[in-house]
């Protein structure tokens, strides 16, 4: 049994260090070279067409703080409604309907391929923070 489980560390090892592409079904993290993205993490974009060695700008945000800004979410706050009620859905909708529509928008003027939450991108150059363009949308 200790043979197996040192040739699976050693080829995890090697499948790391070597310029490889790695898309496992169950795991949704795609690793080329050393560029990282969380595909769980993309918010707007097509990552199949993202090329990890071109220059095309990624934006990361923290969709938290753009929530708390969209009138539909802060109703939701203000009013403590609870998940699942119809009142709570209907806001949802709206607030996710807004949101998405920012993020549209700034990605089409600041020509992002794609927009990512904070943290779901490391080894990539070309990276700059939306989250204000985004409130700035809305």
């Amino acid at each position: 049994m200790k043979p197996l489980h040192t040739f699976a560390l050693v080829a995890l090892a090697i499948s790391f260090t070597t310029p490889v592409v790695v898309a496992v079904a169950d795991n949704p993290l795609l690793v080329v070279e050393e560029v990282q993205l969380d595909r769980t993490k993309v918010r707007h974009g097509n990552v199949s067409k993202f090329d990890t060695k071109g220059t095309e700008t990624v934006g990361t945000i923290r969709s938290t703080e753009i929530y708390e800004q969209i009138p539909a979410y802060q109703t939701i706050q203000k009013e403590g409604l609870e998940k699942g009620t119809a009142r709570y859905n209907k806001l949802i909708r709206q607030a996710t309907k807004t949101y998405k529509a920012a993020l549209k928008k700034v990605a089409n003027e600041k020509s992002f391929a794609l927009i990512v939450e904070e943290g779901g991108i490391s080894g990539y150059a070309h990276v700059t923070d939306a989250t204000s363009d985004i409130i700035s949308a809305l």
